[in-house]
């Protein structure tokens, strides 16, 4: 039975028909977009990646297309067929990414129109000039006979509350930061200047009460330098003071640097919940100078010591508080070398035995400090941790050799006393691992192991033999003690710096021989011959060289890269001594026993080091199981 004319299947075949006209009309638009990307790409590409497609080539359908079907001619009946699959127009390819053209670049900003800058020079430049025509206005109503001394004050204390007021106001305003900075500047130091003429020019108040002036002038500055979040106000504020006292009070020093003391205390809150690292300094490093020039203006030691004590306590506590409680100052322990400088000063004014107990009392300190800022803290930050440690171990390595130096007290056993101290730094470092700790190691062997160059001629010079003391004895060995204890240090603190650790033990094995004959001349000296004894000395450490050598090349053939040119290295240097300096220096029974004992080592080393390579490689390597082949041999 025919369906041609039902009515049912004549309206789905206009369907298809109408739906075939519609994905044709898409196709052409669809070729159309893919030419025109082409021509696009084509002009924007430097490298020309593919010609745009002729107009007169057939359309191809985009690959975002090629799902649709291809419709049959209208009238016919059927599925709907899939065209053939599209190809970009890059033959295939996929093109690179094509990166945007570069435009112009962008003219660096003068350094006039950089932001604030002119601005803050500016109002630094005005704050002088108007602070210069202050005074000149003042002299000038002096010479007229205008003001008398009362008003002269009256009238600068006006000038710098209203320089204060017109500050404020300034700031108020948008971008008034720097005009207004300098007004409350200029209002500052003239108010320091009316201090010092109540105080030092018309003497109408006592100096304390001066200071106590100034002191109120400071805080409101500090104050105000909080308000603004400003630390260039209120280092002007604190600086401008430190500066004034000196000058208030010349001829009561003493007095200046309590009041120094009790401004760095009191100022202390200023930087809480800031980073004022520069206030830090400004509000410590005054005060330290003054306390440590005291000595020198013959004040009272005691006092001295006193207020050296305060200064260092307080900054150390405050530091340890800055790293470990939240929203203290964090200050990174920057000042901490500072504050040393005044007990260092103390110590060497007072007596030996309370001098050694200040440095000894600083060092404990100050390794105490590094031990509780040191590791995971709650609020401290990386950097301020590490500065912190590490500022307070250096400040500790150095006060731990001026202890030593006082201990000492210039004699013979100076030397041995700082080697000491750095043998001890160097435990500390090989048991705690740190690497913090090892820095401060090396920091503080450096002048010691500097210092070790005085030995150099008791151990070259047959005619110092009669110079030896115990104490050289004593200090050669040290030396020999910390080289090695640095080096171990080093090799697991830093394993890719063997070239250190390799400079470290040579020097050890140095050091050792000349340990040797420094013994020898000693134990000469004892026997009334010191003369015999040193050249004794300089066999025994040929001999240590060459057994040192030869223990380096047994090693060597158990595996290690290094330990077979360093005892050839070794073995050249012992023999080059026999040849350029036994042969000269030495005479009789200590040349004979040099050669003839040095060349059984040689020839001792040379057939053991032979017969030891030879049987190594006759050993049997280790067994293969992995496989059938043949076994490798051992390797030297």
């Amino acid at each position: 039975m025919s369906m041609s004319g039902d009515p049912t299947l004549q309206a789905v075949r206009q369907l298809e028909d109408e739906f075939a006209e519609a994905m044709s009309r898409m196709y052409a638009v669809g070729n159309d977009l893919a030419r025109l990307r082409a021509r696009l790409v084509h002009e924007t590409s430097p490298h020309k990646w593919a010609p745009a497609p002729d107009a007169g080539a057939p359309p191809v359908a985009p690959a975002a297309t090629a799902a649709h079907a291809t419709p049959p001619a209208p009238g016919t009946t059927g599925m709907v067929t899939a065209p053939p699959v599209a190809h970009a127009p890059f033959a295939g390819e996929r093109p690179p990414h094509v990166p945007p053209p570069a435009g112009p670049s962008q003219p660096s900003t003068p350094w006039w129109q950089r932001d604030g800058l002119v601005s803050r020079l500016l109002a630094v430049v005005g704050a002088g000039i108007t602070l210069i025509g202050v005074a000149f206005l003042l002299a000038l109503a002096i010479q007229l006979g205008f003001f008398g001394p009362l008003a002269r004050v009256i009238s600068a204390g006006l000038l710098a509350a209203g320089l204060v007021t017109a500050a404020i106001v300034v700031r108020r305003r948008r971008a008034g930061t720097a005009g207004a900075l300098g007004l409350a500047a200029t209002g500052f130091a003239t108010a320091y200047l009316d201090v010092i003429a109540v105080t030092r020019i018309y003497e109408w108040v006592p100096v304390a009460a001066g200071l106590g002036i100034a002191g109120l002038v400071a805080v409101g500055g500090l104050l105000l330098a909080r308000a603004w979040d400003s630390q260039l106000l209120a280092g002007i504020a604190v600086l401008g003071v430190a500066a004034l006292a000196p000058t208030i009070a010349y001829d009561h020093m003493l007095l200046v640097a309590q009041f120094l003391l009790v401004l760095t205390i009191a100022s202390w809150p200023a930087q809480v919940s800031r980073r004022w690292h520069v206030l830090e300094l400004v509000r410590v490093v005054p005060t330290a100078i003054v306390i440590a020039l005291l000595p020198a203006l013959d004040e009272p030691v005691g006092a001295v010591i006193l207020l050296a004590c305060v200064l260092a306590g307080f900054v150390l506590a405050t530091g340890l508080a800055g790293v470990r409680v939240d929203r203290t100052p964090a200050q990174a322990g920057i000042a901490v070398p500072v504050v040393a400088v005044p007990v260092l000063s103390a110590a060497l004014a007072a007596e030996r035995a309370t001098g050694t107990t200040l440095m000894i009392g600083l060092t404990l300190a100050l390794v105490l400090v590094a031990a509780l800022t040191a590791g995971r803290l709650p609020t401290g930050s990386r950097g301020d941790t590490l500065l912190a440690t590490g500022s307070c171990l250096y400040t500790a390595g150095i006060t731990s050799l001026v202890a030593a130096a006082l201990v000492a007290d210039g004699t013979d056993w100076s030397l041995p006393a700082l080697l000491t101290v750095g043998v001890l730094w160097a435990g500390a470092s090989l048991a705690l691992r740190d690497r913090t700790v090892l820095r401060a190691t090396l920091v503080t062997s450096l002048l010691p192991l500097v210092l070790t160059v005085t030995l150099v001629p008791y151990a070259i010079d047959r005619g110092t033999a009669t110079q030896v003391e115990p104490a050289h004895l004593v200090a050669a060995s040290l030396t020999v003690v910390l080289l090695l204890a640095l080096a171990q240090t080093v090799s697991e603190a830093h394993p890719r710096t063997m070239i250190a650790v390799r400079a470290l033990l040579a020097g050890a094995l140095l050091a050792a021989g000349g340990t040797v004959i420094i013994a020898g001349a000693l134990l000469g000296d004892l026997a009334d011959d010191a003369r015999g004894g040193f050249t004794a000395g300089q066999t025994g450490a040929t001999v240590l060289w060459l057994a040192t050598a030869a223990l380096l090349l047994l090693r060597g053939l158990r595996g290690s890269a290094f330990a077979v040119p360093a005892g050839l290295a070794i073995t050249a240097l012992s023999v080059g001594k026999l040849l350029f300096f036994d042969l000269a220096f030495l005479d009789g029974i200590p040349r004979v026993l040099s050669f003839i004992v040095g060349g059984l080592i040689v020839l001792g080393m040379g057939t053991g080091y032979a017969q030891a390579l030879e049987r190594s490689r006759r050993e049997p390597g280790p067994v293969d199981k992995s496989g059938d082949g043949p076994r490798a041999p051992h390797t030297v």
